[in-house]
């Protein structure tokens, strides 16, 4: 997970806004002309969300496509709060509200990201923690085996349940990659006997996106800040 600022400049981005307004809906198959404007496809919203995103996954920070990723909404489309009001509803059409995630089906025996989050849908129905939250992603760390958690005085936090039950980002596969990556990092910065010069050099590297940002980037950025 990394922080994502949202841009609000696209083409889908600008047509969902004159959607919103009018409480329309987004996906043309459902669109009813009659009453709304014409409105562009899914897919020019997913685009503007990966370009956001530079085309990694929102929560587990693989990469991603318009073939590979789908819509996912902070608040639920079904979300309904104490007081009957329907906000999950009112929030389906905010740009505000969107994510461009995986399918999460990396790990062989599980779900992650979105698809392992729709299981606590009834019961969890918001997560304590968003990609949109700067300070929120401030305390995302990682260990050198690849574990992802958030860092707080309490470990069995609402915000470590998140990740490690509702987004499932510590399955097999995810940690995994995430290992890969600090245990190349930290070659690195043996091998060039932890040079300041060499390790910005690579903190550029890894933060540098040209709109696509590198898989898991975020572990890298963390493994390499330790020794600016």
């Amino acid at each position: 997970m990394r922080y994502i600022q949202k841009k609000r400049t696209g083409i889908g981005y600008n047509k969902l806004l004159k959607i919103h307004k009018a409480k329309g809906c987004y996906d043309d198959t459902k669109n009813d002309n009659s009453k709304n404007p014409p409105i562009t496809t899914r897919t020019d919203i997913l685009e503007d969300l990966l370009s956001e995103q530079g085309y990694i996954c929102a929560y587990c920070m693989r990469k991603i496509s318009l073939e590979t990723a789908k819509i996912e909404h902070i608040i639920g489309q079904s979300y309904v709060d104490d007081k009957k009001v329907e906000i999950g509803k009112a929030e389906d059409t905010n740009y505000n509200n969107m994510l461009a995630v995986c399918y999460g089906d990396s790990c062989q025996v599980a779900t992650h990201c979105d698809s392992s989050r729709s299981k606590y849908q009834d019961k969890r129905p918001l997560l304590h923690l968003s990609p949109l939250s700067q300070m929120d992603m401030n305390c995302i760390k990682f260990t050198r085996n690849g574990v992802i958690y958030y860092q707080d005085l309490d470990e069995q936090s609402e915000m470590n349940f998140d990740l490690n039950k509702v987004l499932n980002l510590n399955c097999k596969s995810l940690l995994e990659e995430r290992e890969k990556i600090s245990r190349a990092i930290k070659s690195s910065l043996i091998k060039y006997k932890f040079d300041k010069k060499f390790v910005a050099k690579e903190l550029e590297y890894w933060k540098t996106s040209n709109q696509h940002n590198r898989a898991f980037c975020q572990v890298a950025i963390f493994e390499l800040q330790k020794h600016l």
